[in-house]
């Protein structure tokens, strides 16, 4: 009798314990974190910042070298600064561009702002998900999820711009659809 008692006490415990359920689907496409813009941001500068220096130090040399003749170095800085300019117009685009979608069966990668990319990856074929996060997605405390199918050298898919709670959501809805089909 006080084993019985015990049992039902336990599987009523066990009974009431809330199991957290894993989505499977993200239910429409998604768009990805708004501080991403800044990331690109960012990144852009430091790219425009390390290549404008090193064509502004060889625009010195040349001038030093009276190979090209005008009195200042003005024309790498002026045009590196243009090129970041006009490439941060696009950040805004790019962030709206951006969007996945879990689906029963794949999953959509929406992105491009001229040429316009969709990717579907067939969920049943994706072997193993990757979070990963640089240092200044870090800083934003963002991720990014890295898709790897079966046939494929590397991954054929990234999810920039992600908390960290959404790339583990993402990758648990994933993971849990390789457990369904093996």
């Amino acid at each position: 009798m006080h084993r019985k008692f015990a049992w039902e006490r336990l599987h009523n415990q066990k009974s009431q314990m809330e199991v957290p359920s894993v989505r499977k689907t993200t239910n429409g496409p998604q768009p990805i974190h708004q501080a991403i813009c800044k990331v690109w941001l960012y990144s852009n500068l430091i790219s425009i910042v390390i290549v404008g220096l090193i064509t502004s130090g060889i625009e010195f040399a040349l001038i030093q070298a009276d190979v090209i003749h005008w009195p200042v170095p003005l024309v790498m800085p002026l045009f590196w600064v243009l090129i970041g300019l006009w490439s941060s117009m696009f950040v805004k685009r790019q962030w709206h561009a951006w969007k996945y979608e879990v689906t029963d069966h794949e999953i959509i990668l929406n992105s491009g702002v001229w040429y316009q990319k969709q990717r579907f990856v067939p969920r049943d074929r994706i072997q193993h998900v990757d979070i990963t996060s640089g240092p200044l997605a870090r800083k934003f405390g963002l991720a990014h999820v890295h898709l790897y199918v079966a046939g494929a050298h590397g991954a054929v898919g990234e999810i920039p711009g992600l908390t960290p709670q959404e790339a583990d959501e993402l990758r648990s809805m994933l993971v849990e659809t390789q457990a369904e089909h093996v």
